[in-house]
């Protein structure tokens, strides 16, 4: 294949990836406002409100962790019991957790912009993606944090106490709250790698503009 020819596939295809990129960002931005908005909600509306919207909803919805499919219907919706406080840090911890991706992506998209151009061994590029490192480290321990404590507050608001300790596999289930995800920080490491091979690579391409 023409040298040139090949230059320019690459440029489409990461021209698509950043169409792709710009895309992820507006979505992930409109959950970030939907997350503060229901923040917003849960801060000014009383507790009392909300348990009737609830109580009157038709929920029939279903989510698995661990293996273990949560069913929540009509009949476990009656027991409903709002947590304030649970709520509040649950949507904290989510909205968290969402600026970590945006920022993940947003380093992304300007790295792809930055090749397109044709800056590839840069300072610049190299701290960009040290930082996507340094984020998905903070990943690795949120993501199991965010979605244990999601269980959580979900099993706590819509089953009592003694429900939870009458149902066996609730029992045996481990809600791992500080539980570290392993394949994000691998993954980390790896992209931390590559930011620093980028930057070796910065350097030696000032030397050769330099000798040049």
């Amino acid at each position: 294949m023409d040298q040139s020819l090949a230059i320019r596939n690459i440029k489409i295809i990461l021209r698509i990836l950043n169409v792709l990129l710009i895309s992820t960002i507006v979505i992930i931005s409109s959950l970030i406002l939907l997350l503060l908005g229901i923040l917003v909600v849960a801060l000014t509306v009383s507790g009392d409100k909300i348990s009737e919207l609830v109580l009157h909803s038709n929920i029939d919805i279903s989510f698995n962790f661990n293996g273990i499919t949560i069913l929540l219907n009509k009949d476990i919706v009656s027991n409903f019991v709002y947590d304030k406080s649970e709520t509040i840090l649950l949507i904290i911890l989510s909205t968290i957790f969402t600026l970590v991706i945006m920022s993940i992506l947003v380093l992304l998209k300007k790295f792809v912009k930055a090749v397109i151009a044709g800056d590839i061994f840069t300072v610049r590029n190299s701290k960009r993606i040290e930082l996507v490192a340094y984020s998905l480290l903070v990943l690795s321990f949120l993501s199991n944090t965010v979605h244990a404590y999601l269980i959580s507050t979900v099993l706590h608001m819509f089953l009592n106490n003694n429900e939870l300790q009458s149902i066996e596999w609730i029992q045996s289930v481990s809600l791992r709250f500080f539980d570290i995800n392993w394949s994000i920080l691998l993954c980390s490491f790896i992209v931390w790698i590559i930011g620093r091979i980028f930057r070796y690579g910065s350097f030696l391409q000032e030397e050769y503009d330099a000798t040049a």
